[in-house]
């Protein structure tokens, strides 16, 4: 069954408020691709990551890609990527939090490049994909912050009991997305061992209360 279009709209909106390494790629809101740095024993290099989201998301994880030749603990031979938040998927995750693992891991991981057979390197060709990347960003960036001030021009000319009601739910719907970022977050620090068990259960009991108070007023 196909990915309803409420969800992918949604996936958008959050990657590009809080992920912007990544875009779709040729529009397509099922496949994306971004450039994110990597600690090696040559300095931090960018690799290209392919990200593809099958019909079933979000009951399924996404599928990532490493298409930069490299050698990672986390790769297979497939250049498929493994990781903890794949291999323990719910479906209230999000894709930008799956970027946001992705630049976390190789920021802590190093990684290896392969050295392709000797061949005259094109420096130039290699760094047009993160040019046109940029250049990328800057305009859907752009586009962004109009259609901000375009809501908030309609916003100042009238305000209704139905429009602060929309309003009111939002932020609600916004509070629990960044409860449930936060649960995520404090998971991954327990299971790192960065953070005690008291600390662990306090934080975790304390969020979930205050998921479940919001969840009531939705």
């Amino acid at each position: 069954m196909p990915i309803p279009d409420s969800i992918l709209a949604k996936e958008y909106s959050l990657v590009m408020e809080r992920a912007y390494a990544f875009e779709p790629i040729d529009g397509d809101l099922k496949k994306w691709r971004g450039f994110v740095p990597a600690i090696s024993d040559e300095g931090d290099i960018p690799l290209e990551i392919e990200i593809f989201l099958p019909d079933n998301f979000p009951n399924v994880p996404p599928v990532v890609e490493v298409v930069t030749p490299i050698t990672h603990p986390n790769l297979t031979h497939d250049k498929i990527l493994e990781m903890r938040m794949l291999a323990r998927w719910r479906d209230s995750y999000h894709l930008f939090q799956v970027m946001v693992e992705i630049i976390r891991l190789f920021s802590k991981v190093p990684v290896r490049r392969i050295k392709e057979t000797p061949k005259e390197v094109d420096h130039q060709i290699q760094l047009n994909p993160l040019i046109a990347q940029q250049e990328q960003l800057e305009v859907i960036l752009k586009q962004k912050r109009k259609e901000l001030d375009e809501i908030k021009a309609k916003q100042s000319k009238q305000i209704t009991t139905k429009t602060l009601e929309k309003e009111k739910q939002k932020h609600i719907e916004e509070e629990i997305l960044n409860v449930e970022n936060q649960l995520f977050a404090i998971e991954q620090q327990f299971e790192d061992y960065e953070v005690s068990s008291i600390e662990f259960a306090k934080k975790f009991y304390s969020l979930k209360k205050r998921l479940y108070l919001l969840e009531e007023q939705s």
